[in-house]
């Protein structure tokens, strides 16, 4: 059989087969006078052989390792086949739960219409904080943010996705998503030109309805984060969607509520 011939049994392309070769899976038979090879059956066979094992997810160099070893040992099985096959099936079952998981992970976004571009546990957060069926403008922060919403879901640890869900559980305790929700449309309707008193103003009434919910934070979620150069590169992203009176007010209040948190610890302590 010539090269085109065997590959085509075999299903493989030549190209495949030079591969083999070149890793010294398949002895390569002498040329001919007509300068073709000629594979015999035991060529095909070997040949069949690496597929099946490639099929079964071995990496090429493992399965030259066991046909190396079946050589040495007159082509029984050998225990280097033994050990590839348990390594193997314990990658397929780590591999197969990973899958689960991801299966998990798409059922509950298509079951909550969640952005799956977020962490799930993040993703339902904000929903519920957000609530953007009943949003003002028709259309919820992740979608405006989308860019600020997937570094947010990146850099927030399990403590910071806890804490977060904490504030919306008690936030609904108390019936206060309304008064944030309404704080958030009020921030977004800022005119460049807003007064000094009505931003005070504005900032004054944001702590009235965040301080309910302060025992739901945690200082260590605010202090000495690790991934300090990231949040900045937050802040520029939402610089670059608000103007300066917007920008000004978010931050009178995100220094009012670092205070009143630094505050709380210290009491605690």
């Amino acid at each position: 059989m010539r090269s085109a011939e065997i590959a085509k049994i075999a299903n493989v392309s030549t190209r495949t087969l030079r591969h083999y070769h070149q890793m010294g899976l398949i002895p390569e038979p002498p040329r001919h006078a007509n300068s073709y090879r000629d594979y015999s059956a035991a060529d095909l066979a070997l040949l069949l052989r690496i597929k099946r094992l490639a099929a079964l997810g071995f990496a090429l160099s493992d399965i030259k390792g066991m046909l190396d070893d079946e050589a040495r040992a007159g082509g029984a099985p050998s225990a280097l086949q033994e050990d590839a096959l348990e390594r193997l099936d314990a990658e397929l079952e780590q591999q197969i739960e990973q899958l689960q998981e991801q299966r998990r992970v798409i059922a509950a976004l298509r079951a909550e219409q969640l952005d799956p571009a977020l962490p799930v546990r993040f993703a339902k957060a904000v929903k519920r904080l957000y609530r953007p069926d009943e949003h003002a403008k028709g259309a919820e922060p992740a979608t405006q943010q989308s860019a600020v919403m997937a570094v947010v879901g990146h850099v927030y640890t399990d403590a910071d996705v806890a804490e977060l869900e904490r504030i919306v559980d008690e936030a609904e305790r108390l019936g206060l998503l309304d008064a944030l929700q309404e704080m958030e449309r009020r921030i977004e309707q800022l005119p460049a030109d807003t007064s000094e008193d009505e931003r005070a103003e504005l900032v004054d009434g944001a702590m009235h309805v965040l301080r309910p919910l302060l025992p739901c934070f945690s200082a260590e979620n605010w202090e000495d984060d690790p991934n300090e150069d990231i949040w900045r590169l937050v802040d520029s992203l939402q610089a670059e969607s608000v103007n300066e009176a917007q920008l000004d007010v978010n931050q009178r209040i995100e220094e009012a509520l670092l205070a009143e948190i630094r505050k709380q610890a210290s009491r605690r302590s």
